[in-house]
């Protein structure tokens, strides 16, 4: 035996899947049935399509009549016997011909109505009784559960149905036939009452599906723009933080500098600035002047760039001086200019035993600060 698949093709409103086991070259009774079968689904399938375009186009009709209340039976989507004795009275009665020919098509209609229903009548009598899908049935379920209650393994159940198109969802309503005989097994799928077909239904899944899909990939993509955004306000951020650095950075050197400069500065407003000479020399060389009837002074070469040694007085009150500064082998006596500066009022002078050092301790440190001072030695 050979299993064999053959696809039947059929109106968009029926799915149908056969899976047939036959001899290569025979067409076995189970085949033909399944065929027949199968016709007979389409042309159900077909009818009742017919007859809910038509139960449609006669409400449509009613409603255009002002006949609101005459709703058609909602089993068999017929008018009631009253209410067709009614349009029958009414038409007799209708003066207006265009109403009167309204309402004839409305009884004509329901009578295509009536003779799709008896069609279908017969049909369903010689078809297998269908499952009526509910909310959440599975095709696959289904066929497994007719398939064992026809007592086949559920290995060889599993490998029929796998062999046969099984729909991934069923709309309640849908018609679920099944057959199977001597190892051929069928299912079709038919719209019945649900409001749509399978193929409608199924091409719904797939849109509904490639929608999700699309909407996933925007909303990607939107998530892939917001990072790279973030990304690029991350990097701005960042640079702008080194930018940030390298300025505290340079604002902390130049602080520094400024802080260095003021104590410079400080240093040289609190520290006294000196030079030490031989008074001769000194004199010689017009840096002081020494008048016999005045006091000591600055002379015309006294510049303040020659004052190079300083103390400074915020934490020292002592300058000391050395006979080898003047290029003299000893100390006799120390001159202060300006004469201003007073000995044991401003300042006091004392020497090492050897006087080769002289030793200027300060008393009056404002008399001293930032000032210029020569000590000229003898």
């Amino acid at each position: 035996m050979i299993a064999t698949r053959i696809n039947l093709f059929f109106p968009p409103a029926l799915t149908i899947a056969l899976l047939l086991a036959a001899p290569a070259c025979q067409h076995s009774k189970e085949t033909r049935e399944v065929e027949d079968i199968a016709q007979k689904t389409a042309e159900l399938n077909n009818l009742s399509q017919q007859a809910k375009t038509a139960s449609a186009e006669e409400a449509s009709k009613l409603q255009e009549a002002g006949l609101n209340d005459a709703k058609p039976n909602v089993a068999n989507l017929q008018l009631t016997e009253d209410q067709k004795a009614a349009l029958e009275a009414r038409i007799k009665d209708e003066k207006n011909s265009s109403y009167q020919a309204l309402l004839q098509e409305i009884l004509d209609k329901d009578k295509e109505i009536t003779t799709l229903n008896q069609k279908m009548a017969q049909l369903r009598a010689v078809l297998p009784r269908p499952q009526i899908a509910k909310a959440d049935d599975n095709h696959y379920a289904m066929a497994m559960h007719f398939l064992r209650g026809k007592g086949v393994p559920e290995g060889k159940a599993k490998v029929l149905i796998s062999k046969v198109m099984i729909l991934d969802q069923l709309a309640p309503g849908f018609e679920v036939y099944h057959f199977y005989a001597n190892g051929v097994y069928g299912t079709w799928v038919a719209q019945g009452k649900a409001q749509m077909s399978p193929t409608e239904f199924q091409a719904g899944l797939k849109a509904q599906i490639v929608g999700e899909r699309d909407a996933a990939n925007e909303k990607s993509a939107q998530l892939n723009t917001q990072v790279a955004d973030l990304t690029a306000e991350a990097m701005k951020i960042t640079a702008d933080i080194d930018a940030l650095r390298t300025e505290k950075a340079k604002l902390t050197r130049d602080m520094a500098d400024l802080n260095a400069a003021s104590e410079v500065q400080k240093s040289l407003l609190n520290s006294v600035h000196y030079l030490v000479g031989e008074r001769k020399s000194l004199v010689k060389d017009g840096v002081i002047v020494v008048p016999v009837f005045a006091r000591d002074r600055a002379g015309a070469n006294w510049n303040d760039e020659d004052f190079t040694k300083s103390v400074d007085l915020r934490s020292e009150d002592t300058v000391t001086l050395t006979a080898a500064e003047a290029g003299i082998p000893k100390i006799n006596k120390v001159d202060v200019i300006p004469g201003s500066l007073e000995k044991d009022k401003h300042y006091t002078l004392t020497f090492n035993d050897d006087r080769t050092v002289a030793t200027v301790k300060v008393l009056n440190k404002e008399r001293f600060r930032n000032e210029k001072v020569a000590f000229a030695l003898d």
